[in-house]
């Protein structure tokens, strides 16, 4: 047993380990720049600032305090003629400009030369700009000549560039900058260099453990706080909050629904063919056959629109704070979460039912029930001490993967009635493009379903005898 379990579980681990990666590459692979994302929340003054270098400054700081100018894995496989530290370099869109150039001319170290005389350039002019209008423009040239990708466009904004500031009588020190910028440009454009074999090959590199991929799973793994784009809050705290709520809402729906399940289960078993077990049995599956949107709906404008009844509220907590009285306050949670859980529970009450039902028209087939009859023991008895525990087995399984649903929620009803728990959270974030909030609700749930069905195997097999037997 103790092997068994040991195996499933390092099973799981490299499942999740699967799953995580995954995820982290999904939310690198996702559209804008992450940086950018962070930067209205550390830097509030970034989009205020019209001086290149300044917005550069920031947006450097930002990328080294969330680890974000680390290479992603622990190794990474590049082009051979690629520089291996381009993974450093931020801005984002400075990297793919030294790609393009790079990819134009296979001479690396001619496009690095190139970038740093441009970063020199705007730490000597930009510093300046306020006053010099010379310098304020060699600023703003240099920096366009960083985004673009297109050699000969830079070349062409150079040359321009030149022939203004010499227009201007700049000072010496301006000229020698954009002279040496145009020397750069033009051995970089007229001497292309020819790759070797070896070039071509893709290179390995090693990061070890300085990577933004181990920062990433350890912070999930220890709850590191994490920032939430939209407000700033602890992503994990906003998680919390919202799954208390998922567990109320989906808890009392569970019950409800098993308990409702295996009783009508059990009576149409025991009662398979009448009229009544038909009736039921049709009324049920009409009910799993509505869209949960749709029953939703019908609930809210039977019960809470006034068109037929305004007995329970439409959506929301209501104001349960506003008492300290334990009874009242239970009272309007009750009264507003009602709806919920009656539309969670009647959606999956015809499944489980389904599934009890045959789980004890199949023991009442095997041999032991005749046997026990044969001997003169009374139906009920038979129902209530045997046939209903060996009925239960199967229904462990279906709990056990009703358990992530359970934790993550269900979207479409908690958004339907204004319910803050996981799914609406997971709704709302993934609108707002709010990614550190999405992927640990991801990674979450994916936990949670892995294990549970790990926790449903060992049950099962404590609980049947005949499990443990077959494996030994």
């Amino acid at each position: 047993m103790l092997k068994s379990l040991l195996k499933r579980f390092a099973y799981a681990c490299t499942l999740l380990g699967i799953i995580s990666i995954i995820a982290f590459y999904l939310g690198k692979l996702v559209p804008g720049d992450e940086i950018l994302d962070y930067l209205s929340i550390d830097e509030s003054g970034y989009s205020s600032r019209s001086n290149p270098l300044e917005q550069r400054t920031a947006y450097s700081r930002v990328a080294e305090k969330r680890g974000l100018n680390l290479p992603y894995f622990y190794f990474s496989i590049r082009p051979g003629f690629y520089p291996d530290s381009l993974y450093s370099i931020v801005p984002v869109e400075d990297r793919n400009t030294i790609m393009a150039w790079v990819q134009t001319t296979h001479n690396h170290p001619g496009a690095m030369q190139l970038y740093r005389d441009c970063i020199q350039s705007l730490h000597l002019s930009c510093t300046k700009a306020d006053t010099s209008a010379v310098a304020d423009k060699i600023c703003l040239s240099v920096s366009s000549v960083i985004n673009a990708k297109d050699l000969f466009t830079a070349h062409h904004q150079l040359i321009r560039l030149q022939q203004d500031i010499s227009q201007l009588n700049a000072d010496q020190s301006f000229t020698a900058q954009v002279q040496k910028l145009n020397e750069d440009l033009d051995i970089l454009v007229k001497s292309p260099k020819k790759l070797t074999s070896l070039e071509w090959l893709p290179s390995f590199d090693w990061h070890g453990t300085s990577n933004q991929y181990h920062k990433w799973i350890t912070g999930f793994l220890s709850f590191k706080p994490l920032t939430s784009l939209i407000d700033g809050r602890n992503a994990w705290t906003k998680i919390i909050d919202a799954l208390k709520w998922t567990l109320l809402l989906n808890g009392f729906a569970f019950v409800l629904a098993i308990v409702l399940g295996i009783l009508i289960g059990l009576w149409s078993g025991t009662h398979d063919g009448t009229w009544m077990e038909r009736l039921i049995n049709i009324k049920l599956f009409a009910l799993f056959a509505l869209p949960s949107f749709w029953l939703a709906t019908l609930l809210i404008y039977f019960f809470s629109s006034g068109e037929w009844l305004s007995v329970f509220p439409s959506g929301g907590l209501g104001s349960y704070n506003a008492t300290n009285n334990l009874f009242e306050k239970s009272g309007i949670l009750i009264s507003h979460l009602f709806l919920p859980v009656l539309c969670l529970a009647l959606g999956s009450l015809a499944y489980v039912s389904r599934q009890m039902k045959q789980s004890v028209m199949h023991q009442f087939r095997q041999p032991y029930v005749l046997s026990l009859r044969t001997q003169g023991i009374s139906e009920k008895t038979i129902l209530r001490k045997h046939v209903f525990r060996n009925a239960l087995f199967p229904m462990i399984t279906m709990i056990g993967g009703a358990l992530p649903a359970l934790l993550s929620g269900s979207l479409i009803i908690e958004v339907i009635f204004s319910i803050p728990g996981m799914g609406r959270l997971m709704y709302n974030s993934l609108l707002a493009r709010d990614w550190p909030v999405v992927f640990p609700i991801l990674m979450f749930a994916a936990t949670i379903t892995v294990f549970a069905y790990i926790l449903t195997d060992v049950i099962y097999k404590w609980a049947d005898p005949r499990t443990k037997t077959m494996e030994s």
